[in-house]
């Protein structure tokens, strides 16, 4: 398995020069953006545009960074696999709970004088229970003994190879299933013809007859294509869902304008 690529949030008087980012970018293909830890907002800010710009595999935050990750699962800034050390997120304006459908593991010490480790007790309470884990060791609140005996390391990785491990759910479970079944491929070309004409089809009645129905239809359709995509990319990455989305627009256009160029419709 590829290494991860390792977006760190550093805590409230940390920096990108402190022991655990060192850690992470003498392992991992690391970034971590140095923030103003006096601005709670700025900082949420500055890692979503990291997320953006940098695409992780994996996001760990830590004490205060903790809290900013948090926020950025709450916001949907970022729905992919999130590991929280001695996160002090009930220090910060947030709601006190996880967000349903994403992975993350908290990692907390028992001998933590900083931050009570009930917090991260009360917070792996909350989410979808199968995504969510509390590991309790035995460390202080910098985690210095997970730190130096490299731990840390192998839990970002392992938390990585869970990510990659873990079945599709609902719908995409299912798709994938269907994709993976070269019996059924005809059946799915059909369905994405048909796709693509109505696409063309919503589009002509839109420019051409000013339908107000088929400029609702339009508008809807393109609210959740963009919702669609803003998921994919809030993610971390961009799947299937993403780039298929884009080609049955980008078909549907095409097809619009061949069948206006040759008077088609």
């Amino acid at each position: 398995m590829p290494s991860p690529r390792v977006l760190f949030i550093h805590g409230l008087e940390s920096s990108p020069q402190g022991a655990k980012a060192r850690l992470f970018a003498e392992h991992f293909e690391a970034l971590t953006p140095a923030m103003d830890t006096s601005d709670f907002e700025a900082c949420v800010a500055v890692q979503a545009a990291a997320i953006r710009r940098f695409t992780p595999d994996v996001v760990v935050g830590s004490s205060f960074g903790g809290g900013v990750a948090l926020a950025l699962l709450q916001r949907g800034l970022w729905r992919g696999p999130t590991l929280l050390l001695a996160q002090a997120a009930f220090w910060q304006p947030i709601p006190r709970e996880l967000p349903d459908g994403v992975r993350v593991w908290l990692v907390h010490g028992t001998r933590d004088e900083v931050v009570p480790i009930d917090d991260s007790r009360r917070l792996a309470r909350t989410g979808s229970r199968e995504l969510v884990r509390l590991i309790e060791v035995d460390d202080d609140h910098p985690l210095s003994g997970l730190v130096r005996s490299g731990r840390l390391v192998e839990l970002v990785r392992d938390l990585a190879a869970a990510q990659d491990a873990a079945p599709a759910s609902g719908f995409g479970r299912h798709l994938a299933a269907f994709i993976d079944e070269p019996m059924l491929w005809p059946v799915l070309i059909v369905v994405a013809a048909h796709v693509v004409l109505f696409g063309a089809l919503l589009l002509l009645l839109s420019f051409r007859s000013r339908s107000p129905f088929a400029l609702a239809g339009l508008a809807l359709a393109l609210v959740a294509s963009a919702d669609a995509v803003r998921r994919e990319l809030a993610g971390g990455r961009f799947g299937l869902v993403g780039r298929s989305t884009l080609g049955i627009w980008l078909l549907s256009a095409v097809t619009a304008v061949t069948a206006a160029w040759f008077g088609v419709f």
